[in-house]
């Protein structure tokens, strides 16, 4: 479970996984949970007979808006997403069960998700700043876009940690983490090296020190970790946000 900025919503069908914490704590998955975004909790999940999950992956600040729940409030953290967003979540779970077709429980959701995007909240400042950030890989300069939002960089950074959980320098560092990430998922061909050089690390032994912070892996043995575990969420340009600065 390495570093990531998105919200997972993880339906489970079958055996419930196991989460296994590093000081050793176990814990049990909920039917129907929520991941918040995390800046690496040390943690692995064992799977089991009978596994059979279905996970959304929500872009940065989507949840955000289609839910009225604050990423401060998910940061690091899982909860049973009834108890977050409400039953009519485990109402959808219903639908979905009844139909093992992967294809018609994407239309289900897809159906339950548009219903919240037409009462979608609008970003905040600091909402467009951190998706102005993700767009650019973390390949900005904090006091940039703290003038850009008409703040000090104390009182953005302030802001910026209040509202999303994290702060805006580690926001961005996990950004570019999660884009080498992803990139390579989506790639495999890609070279470590290339995909270093093109989001922006010094030298590829300053990624390769990124990724221990933030997964505790090597970026090769990261990438075993992983096997099919996670699709290339983030890294598809046409459902990254355009997002501009006032």
């Amino acid at each position: 479970m390495p570093a990531c900025l998105e919200q997972i919503i993880e339906f489970e069908f079958g055996n419930f996984p196991i989460v296994e914490f590093g000081d050793g704590s176990l814990h049990q998955t909920h039917q129907i949970v929520v991941v918040g975004p995390s800046a690496y909790r040390r943690a692995n999940i064992r799977l089991r007979g009978g596994l059979q999950s279905f996970a959304i992956f929500f872009q940065p600040m989507a949840f955000w808006q289609l839910f009225g729940i604050p990423v401060r409030e998910l940061a690091n953290q899982h909860y049973d997403c009834c108890d977050v967003i409400g039953t009519d979540i485990h109402q959808l779970w219903n639908e979905m069960a009844n139909n093992a077709s992967f294809d018609k429980r994407v239309k289900l959701v897809e159906a339950f998700l548009l219903k919240k995007a037409r009462r979608s909240i609008e970003n905040t400042p600091i909402m467009s700043a951190a998706l102005y950030m993700f767009a650019q890989n973390g390949k900005t300069r904090i006091d940039h876009i703290a003038n850009r939002t008409s703040l000090s960089v104390r009182q953005f950074e302030r802001r910026f940690s209040s509202e999303i959980g994290m702060s805006p320098k580690l926001f961005a560092r996990v950004s570019r983490f999660q884009m080498v990430l992803d990139a390579k998922v989506k790639s495999l061909d890609s070279s470590w090296l290339d995909l270093a050089h093109k989001f922006g690390y010094h030298d590829q032994m300053h990624m390769i020190k990124d990724f221990q912070g933030l997964s505790g892996f090597s970026p090769g043995s990261l990438l075993e970790q992983l096997g099919d575990m996670r699709p290339p969420a983030l890294a598809a340009a046409e459902i990254r946000p355009n997002v501009q600065l006032d």
